[in-house]
């Protein structure tokens, strides 16, 4: 597939799917970034869905819709945590067996909530590249359906449906800023924002420390990217999907790179101005806005944050500096 498009991904017919098994999760403004920035600004708080995060979105829409014949044979997928969790929910709603391979160094608090869930869990790989590597041989070995968490139409649709609630909230936002790991979360917002404002600026943000679709964005090419220790570790790749980077080219209008630093410092500005605790990756669209890495003024923007199973030993991390 070259790129995904209106004609493969319909965050409409997911959302008739998935609004019964999901929270519409509310949109609030966020006063002292809108006095910051001279305009308006409002967050997205979808890291208040079910399971902790948006990618409950993605699994459920690619599971509803899951042949009986992939269904009675399971499936399997590859996850830093988030996406493992929300496919985990969903086989609980579907009926489906599931298995979900973490890499050696997942967050523990997502390992324990997973297990606290009916699926087989497997930690292997150094990271989330090295753990889809073996998910893929697992797959191959027994016959399971692998469900990516970014790189399907059905989960992009899925992730899509966000696009939807903001539309509903604020009927003509200028600017969205989103999250940019492995590409899905962004491709189904983008997808869904354009199809119906076409002159929206859609900006993804990722952190320093894994810069792997803003390094591909600049090189009009996958490389492989090396990953630094990082705090926003739903968004470290090595390596982006060449038909999510060909959706990312046609429909994102910018990607910005944030640091650690400033990630940190929005954890505890969102904490002290929202009384809202969230992970590092769901914190990198406000960071973007806070360390002044985009001029908004005038404009009514949204941020996408994303999701709140920040673990506890980080937590205390953030709170040391």
């Amino acid at each position: 597939m070259d790129c995904y498009s209106p004609q493969n991904v319909s965050a409409k017919c997911a959302y008739r799917l998935i609004k019964k098994y999901i929270r519409a999760t509310p949109i609030e403004e966020c006063r002292t970034l809108s006095e910051m920035t001279n305009s308006q600004v409002f967050l997205k708080m979808e890291h208040w869905q079910k399971t902790g995060s948006f990618k409950v979105r993605g699994a459920l829409n690619r599971l509803l819709t899951l042949s009986p014949e992939q269904k009675a044979r399971g499936v399997i997928t590859a996850s830093a945590g988030n996406h493992g969790l929300g496919l985990a929910f969903a086989s609980e709603i579907c009926g489906v067996k599931a298995r979900i391979v973490l890499p050696v160094n997942a967050a523990p608090t997502k390992v324990h909530m997973l297990y606290q869930f009916g699926v087989d869990i497997v930690q292997a790989g150094r990271d989330y590249d090295e753990a889809e590597d073996v998910a893929h041989q697992i797959e191959r070995d027994c016959q399971l359906t692998f469900i990516s968490g970014f790189d399907d139409p059905e989960v992009i649709s899925g992730q899509g449906t966000i696009a939807l609630e903001i539309l509903n909230a604020i009927p003509d936002p200028d600017i969205i800023l989103v999250p940019i790991g492995g590409g899905g979360l962004i491709s189904g917002i983008a997808i869904t924002m354009k199809e119906r404002k076409p002159n929206i600026k859609i900006i993804g943000v990722q952190s320093e420390a894994s810069p792997a679709m803003h390094r591909a964005w600049q090189m009009d090419m996958v490389v492989e990217t090396p990953i630094d220790e990082t705090i926003a570790d739903g968004l470290a790749g090595r390596l982006v999907s060449p038909s999510i980077l060909t959706t990312v080219q046609k429909y994102v209008d910018d990607i910005i790179v944030v640091s650690e630093k400033d990630i940190i410092q929005t954890i505890l500005f969102l904490l002290q101005q929202n009384h809202t605790l969230v992970e590092g990756a769901a914190a990198v669209g406000v960071t973007a806005l806070s360390s002044g890495k985009i001029d908004i003024e005038g404009k009514t923007c949204v941020a996408v944050l994303t999701g709140r199973n920040i673990d506890i030993e980080m937590v205390r991390k953030v709170m040391g500096n």
